[in-house]
């Protein structure tokens, strides 16, 4: 296995983050892949909107709602436990 550095780091975030958010936000975000701490930053912030979104279906009684919420609450998880990771990986280096 090679040592992690800066670079391999980087893109594993980057690979990690893109397998969690769908690829608009990949997308919309690929401008800050020197940057993955921002960059999940960045996701969190849109997907949150997602949330909120998802929230204001329910209380509009879409029949959709519950799942986009859902769907965004994992999203949310997962990222946060992968900026985790992220701050401690930069943190190592």
């Amino acid at each position: 296995m090679t040592t992690p550095n800066d670079d391999l780091i980087r893109q594993a975030l980057n690979r990690l983050l893109e397998a969690v958010v769908d690829p608009n936000h990949a997308a919309a975000t690929s401008t800050l892949q020197d940057d993955p701490n921002h960059r999940l930053s960045r996701c969190i912030e849109r997907v949150q909107a997602e949330a909120s979104e998802g929230a204001a279906l329910v209380a509009e009684c879409a029949p959709h709602g519950r799942a986009m919420l859902t769907q965004a609450q994992h999203k949310l998880a997962t990222l946060e436990a992968l900026q985790v990771l992220a701050e401690a990986a930069t943190a190592s280096h």
